[in-house]
């Protein structure tokens, strides 16, 4: 039904103003964005109907500032991309409930997590591949600095919040996903 809809959506704006090429293009650019906003604002209710609407946003807000330029884990269709999304997202709320860190191991893990950033992103996608250095280098250099931000805001609401430990789980669990994927060799 979206794939229907979004291909008629396109299809329209476009009239004879683009080639068959172009119009694939915008047509997949705009599912992509729709399946993606479904899925956000899927898991924002989910979330909140369990009574975890700031954690959720939280986290959220970090993932999607984040990710998109550190790459890492991917699945193939959207509904289980959905049902990971759901799964990472309780993981990661439930087990900032459980557990606490304390100023120092707060640092040290988001050291932790920058280093792993620092030294692999982004990952590449092998199905949506970047081949231009100057986009694989714009993208480290988006997720890294995204990730220093929310590093350091965990940081500094450490002592006011206890929200501050879905910021750092959520970056750590970014950074533990960038290594899903086993390399390899075609002898």
């Amino acid at each position: 039904m979206l794939r229907e809809f979004s291909r008629k959506f396109v299809n329209y704006l476009a009239e004879n103003n683009y080639n068959e090429e172009e119009i694939e293009q915008m047509e997949y650019v705009f599912r992509s964005t729709m399946f993606e906003i479904l899925k956000i604002l899927g898991e924002v209710l989910i979330f909140a109907a369990l009574g975890y609407f700031k954690e959720i946003v939280i986290l959220l807000l970090v993932m999607i500032t984040t990710k998109p330029y550190i790459g890492g884990y991917h699945e193939d269709t959207q509904m289980k991309c959905f049902m990971c999304s759901i799964l990472i997202s309780g993981g990661i709320i439930l087990l900032s409930s459980q557990c606490n860190f304390t100023f120092i191991g707060n640092i040290i893990i988001l050291i932790f997590c920058i280093f792993a950033i620092y030294n692999q992103a982004p990952i590449i996608n092998p199905s949506m591949p970047l081949t231009r250095n100057e986009l694989i280098n714009k993208n480290r250099v988006r997720g890294l600095t995204a990730s220093i931000f929310w590093s350091l805001t965990s940081i500094v609401i450490s002592y006011y919040s206890s929200y501050f430990l879905i910021i750092t789980l959520t970056i750590f669990v970014n950074s533990i996903l960038m290594f899903n994927k086993k390399e390899t060799s075609n002898e």
